[in-house]
């Protein structure tokens, strides 16, 4: 790790420091020297920090104890990637507030990859959770990388969808790797970790707290070529992410859902302020980012049997309780649920609370 790598590590020590703080820190000292060494005899460091967190940062200028974080980091398998290192991914350099630091766990090689991000509302609908698996499932079949925030929600169905698909997925998180959030998600972060990635601009140690996570999306947005919407309420996190990339000048897609929707509010509000491309499939996506789209074989296709092809053909009505499918089809309860397993595992339909199902086209 070179010196202008561990001043930065160093700098992230201290939660007190913001953003911008930190430019001006490093606006003053030669990053290209250890700047604990000469940090108390700087004459402009009052003009950046008050005398308490000077105080605490200068008790803490010793090689030993950041070595020792250091060493610590990777131990628990975290790669740090600074923005003075080669690796360092092209994309978020282009940003207005490029992350100094990314704390990384998993794949590293895919902080270059071609990445679109998909976020979306904690809470959503069915609808959003079909079309979330439809664009999800569509961008890994094509080796693009599906980036999101790991929230509940659209989030969580963004990556799963991915991890289905064998494809790539990167996590952004607003806090450090020791304070995963939500923990209902920790099985899925390390799942993430294996063969994908998670990355955080916070060091190990920091709390997600709420102002964290606007800032956390100019990440995801930075990263990506492109942002999906699927679903978002007009005051969201995800309306953040996507104002984001419009001023990042990335292509934002929104996909439309009913007037009246409080889950599409925000899809809708991008669309008529025309800060979004309006999507109604993944193909509009791979049009507009100019990318091929590998094709079906069609010897490829399942071949369904009548009674399966029955089923999905109610299911892509509407949704349906299985009761519900059992009284439209004359089924046997025993087969139909064969049936329904088996359109489950193939990817064609989904299971929804209360033994609904819903088809994921």
């Amino acid at each position: 790790m070179t010196i202008q790598d561990k001043n930065l590590v160093w700098l992230d020590l201290f939660e007190f420091l913001t953003y911008h703080k930190k430019v001006k820190l490093l606006e003053i000292f030669n990053v290209n020297t250890d700047i604990k060494k000469s940090f108390l005899s700087n004459s402009k460091l009052r003009d950046v920090l008050n005398e308490q967190e000077i105080t605490k940062m200068s008790a803490l200028t010793s090689n030993e104890f950041l070595d020792r974080k250091i060493e610590e980091y990777t131990k628990a398998n975290i790669k740090i990637i600074t923005i003075y290192n080669p690796n360092y991914p092209d994309m978020l350099k282009e940003i207005a507030t490029p992350p100094f630091v990314l704390y990384c766990k998993g794949n590293t090689q895919l902080l270059n990859s071609y990445c679109v991000g998909i976020v979306g509302s904690r809470k959503h609908s069915d609808y959003g959770l079909v079309t979330t698996k439809q664009y999800a499932k569509a961008l890994a079949e094509n080796n693009i990388t599906v980036v999101s925030g790991m929230a509940v929600g659209i989030d969580t169905i963004a990556h799963k969808t991915a991890l289905e698909q064998t494809g790539n997925t990167i996590a952004v998180l607003a806090g450090g790797f020791n304070h995963i959030y939500p923990a209902i998600n920790i099985k899925l972060s390390r799942e993430i970790e294996q063969s994908n990635l998670l990355i955080s601009e916070s060091a190990p140690d920091v709390a997600p707290l709420s102002y964290l996570f606007p800032i956390r999306n100019r990440i995801i947005a930075g990263l990506s070529h492109a942002i999906i919407v699927t679903e978002a309420g007009v005051k969201s996190g995800s309306m953040h992410t996507a104002n984001y990339a419009f001023d990042f000048n990335r292509e934002v897609f929104a996909i439309p859902g009913k007037i009246n929707s409080p889950y599409s509010s925000g899809t809708n509000q991008l669309i008529k302020d025309n800060k979004a491309n309006i999507t109604l499939s993944p193909d509009d996506v791979f049009e507009v980012l100019n990318l091929t789209k590998k094709e079906k074989i069609e010897n490829d296709e399942i071949q369904l049997d009548i009674n399966a092809q029955l089923v999905l053909n109610y299911l892509n009505a509407e949704k349906k309780t299985f009761q519900q499918l059992v009284d439209l089809t004359k089924l046997p309860a025993q087969e139909l649920n064969a049936i329904l397993t088996e359109l489950e595992m193939t990817g064609m339909i989904t299971k929804l609370a209360n033994n609904s199902y819903i088809s994921n086209k």
